[in-house]
């Protein structure tokens, strides 16, 4: 006996639903995109430099993982950074772009 198996989603829906049920970004992989886009060094950025372009780079991400409503100890671990930095990297980042 052959079992039939129907789809009632068209391929509209699926493509609907795989948008719908996409994995939140890790810091990671913000970093990776930012660091593309500024042209950065991503170990520079997820490391212990505390240049000034690095760390102008890292309170971008910062800023955008905060945005992508990650917490700021859970970026402050990818980052390997305290709660307190993460909280200062977005401060920052907020007055340069004037929201503060």
């Amino acid at each position: 006996m052959t079992v039939q198996s129907h789809s009632f989603m068209t391929d509209a829906d699926k493509l609907a639903a795989d948008r719908m049920n996409n994995p939140r970004a890790t810091v990671r992989a913000i970093a990776q995109e930012v660091c593309e886009w500024t042209g950065h060094s991503l170990a520079a950025v997820m490391g212990p430099s505390r240049l000034a372009h690095d760390c102008r780079v890292r309170e971008l991400v910062c800023y955008i993982a905060h945005r992508n409503g990650m917490s700021t100890p859970q970026i402050g671990r990818a980052l390997h950074r305290d709660h307190s930095s993460i909280v200062s990297a977005i401060q920052n980042e907020r007055r340069r772009r004037g929201e503060a």
